[in-house]
């Protein structure tokens, strides 16, 4: 009984410590992809945030040391915490075992499914202003074709500002959750794709349909262009790992006929 008694209090107090690490990362997460805090800027004394977000400062350095963690801020001792500018350099020919291909398979699946919702909310919420960062990000890909760092920065800000004009935050959650690992295939595919065709104009293209889609209101565009995305997400993730168990039949045929 006494056991029975002393269980409960440390699970309870342990869940909700990890409950506000998670919003105070996701917070400042989406501070930093939103341009807020740009790279280069220097986030305040762990005293002064704990003040502010009104939490203590043990959950502000979990959070800080979080974000260390996924390579978004850099602590530099006696200085002050930063926020990081990405490297391209840090998107490097993937080395995964099986099990790693398999999440990325899942990856695939999962954006496809959330984006599809997202298109087609957008269709029919997205704002003047939201349809112009959109065609924007469009043209900067445009301008970008051969460029694949350039392309992929548009590309990366097309798909947060996508889910932004879907007026949804669980579903903008939920992209920004998948953005890192997303961001990382993307990369590697893109570099495929430029060393293949010579630029990156099929994905050019999708990404103007995706957004041509939203400003006319008819998701059906978007989601063709969705769809084609995604297969080539598939079979890159395939042919990376030839040894891999092969795609169920239902899911070739589908792939096929994109």
């Amino acid at each position: 009984m006494t056991s029975g008694r002393r269980g409960p209090p440390p699970e309870l107090a342990r869940v909700r410590r990890v409950s506000v690490v998670d919003s105070l990362v996701e917070e400042m997460t989406r501070k930093i992809l939103g341009g807020e805090w740009p790279p280069g800027t220097v986030l305040p004394s762990l005293r002064h945030f704990a003040a502010s977000a009104g939490v203590s400062m043990l959950t502000v350095r979990e959070a800080v040391r979080t974000l260390q963690a996924r390579g978004w801020v850099e602590t530099r001792q006696g200085v002050g915490t930063f926020v990081l500018e990405p490297e391209s350099s840090s998107f490097v020919p993937w080395q995964l075992g099986a099990s790693d291909a398999a999440e990325y398979r899942e990856l695939v699946e999962a954006r496809e499914s959330i984006e599809a919702t997202i298109i087609a909310l957008a269709a029919r919420r997205r704002t003047a202003a939201e349809l112009a960062v959109l065609t924007d990000l469009v043209d900067r890909m445009a301008a970008a074709l051969t460029d694949r760092d350039r392309f992929l920065e548009a590309d990366a800000e097309f798909h947060v500002a996508l889910a932004e004009a879907a007026h949804n935050r669980i579903l903008l959650r939920s992209m920004l959750a998948i953005r890192v690992p997303l961001r990382r295939l993307m990369a590697d595919r893109l570099r495929e794709e430029l060393a293949e065709h010579g630029d990156l104009t099929r994905s050019w293209e999708d990404h103007r349909a995706i957004a041509e889609g939203v400003r006319s209101g008819t998701p059906e565009p978007g989601h063709a262009a969705l769809a084609r995305i995604a297969a080539r997400a598939r079979s890159y993730v395939d042919s990376t790992l030839p040894g891999l168990p092969a795609r169920r039949p239902g899911n070739q045929t589908r792939d096929a006929g994109r």
